[in-house]
């Protein structure tokens, strides 16, 4: 157990440090260079903002903030701010009169692993945007690229919603006709996969149509399909949104770190990695301690650990220890051991976090929490990711 008292040791020494901010924007510039990046390209109005804020259940889209320049007319969206394992790139201006927007998409496609193009469906000038894909499918081929086509509604009959089964050839010839005239647009598209279209609609409750979010779920499966960690950790954070607000922005800080946490666990120098998990699990108690407006002391943090518990906490570093020997053996044994410990550091990392979660939530609320809930919410999550992983 000495090596799990280091470990313990390296934790306290990052959630106590006097410069936790400074190791903190470090681990966020980390994340941004890990964490995929979905390239939205659509003019004004085409609804990137809602999707952004539907998928991430985060109202600072809805309202514009969030997103930090990274060109003159480029920003970035980041989920969680704090260290993002996903990340929107929105390019805007893309319709206005004289924008060259080569500058833009040499830097840009530098940073994107996925084109989500969005378009309103009774939009036919979609040539600006066009440009665009067509020349970032043309140097990069292989990137698979979504298209959102929204405001269905703008093609209904008077009178008439959303359908309750989804089915093209039943839809209104018009909006038929819109949908087919917008897919035409990609034919002979350089690239080897052919996009995926996807109809969907976002209103506002004075319009009348049920759900507001219109076949987000087909989307949610359209862009699960191509990054499924990044989407996975989404659709948790999202469950819990309309129950409590405060354990979803703390859920997507937990996956943010679960990310890290896997890299640091691939590392294929045996135990190179551990220095710098052990610095993401303090640097995430820190984080997640602000969330709930608690703060780290000592004692916390030593009742923290007892509720947890040795037991699995031993049981966590003889199966990183293991995994770290494995790598001792050349070639396939070193694969083997990082594809190991890249599991068991996110594992870990995930049943942390939510133990935290909900340590924190009760001593923010003046009480103690039970050492059996703490310990349940670590073996839960601990048990659920690894099975995602396998």
């Amino acid at each position: 157990m000495n090596w799990l008292g280091r470990f313990w040791t390296e934790v306290k020494a990052a959630l106590f440090a006097s410069d936790v901010d400074a190791a903190q924007t470090e681990l966020r510039d980390r994340a941004r260079t890990a964490a995929p990046v979905i390239w939205l390209i659509g003019k004004t109005g085409a609804g990137k903002t809602a999707i952004v804020s539907a998928l991430t259940g985060d109202p600072r889209a809805e309202i514009g903030e969030g997103y930090q320049p990274c060109t003159r007319l480029a920003s970035f969206y980041d989920v969680p701010e704090e260290a993002p394992f996903l990340r929107f790139l929105d390019t805007r201006g893309l319709e206005e009169a004289g924008y060259d927007p080569a500058e833009d998409i040499a830097w840009c496609e530098a940073q994107a692993h996925l084109l989500l193009a969005v378009m309103q469906v009774d939009d036919p000038a979609q040539e600006p945007v066009m440009r665009v894909v067509r020349e970032a499918r043309r140097r990069h081929p292989d990137w698979q690229l979504i298209v959102a086509q929204t405001g269905l509604h703008r093609r209904y009959p008077p009178g008439t919603s959303h359908p309750e089964s989804f089915d093209e050839t039943a839809l209104p010839e018009s909006l038929r006709d819109a949908l087919t005239y917008q897919r035409g647009l990609f034919r002979n598209l350089p690239g080897r996969e052919p996009p995926i279209f996807v109809p969907l609609d976002f209103t506002q409750p004075e319009d009348g149509h049920v759900p507001a979010d219109y076949r987000l779920a087909a989307l949610d499966a359209a862009l699960e399909s191509v990054l499924p960690a990044a989407l996975g950790a989404l659709h948790a954070a999202r469950a819990d949104e309309g129950n409590d607000r405060r354990h979803a922005r703390a859920r997507r800080t937990i996956y943010a770190y679960v990310a890290l946490a896997a890299a640091a666990g691939a590392v294929p120098i045996p135990l190179a990695g551990a220095a710098g998990l052990a610095a993401m699990q303090g640097a995430m108690l820190n984080r997640l301690a602000r969330r709930y407006e608690v703060e780290w002391t000592p004692g916390l943090f030593a009742a923290f650990a007892g509720c947890l518990g040795f037991g699995a906490l031993g049981w966590f570093a003889m199966r990183y220890l293991v995994a770290e020997m494995v790598k001792l053996v050349p070639g396939l044994g070193t694969a083997a051991g990082m594809a190991l410990n890249a599991g068991t550091a996110a594992a870990f990392t995930a049943g942390t976090g939510e133990a935290a979660c909900v340590f924190l939530r009760a001593e923010r609320m003046g009480q103690s929490a039970p050492p059996e809930e703490v310990r349940r919410a670590y073996r839960d999550a601990f048990r659920g990711w690894r099975a995602r992983r396998t």
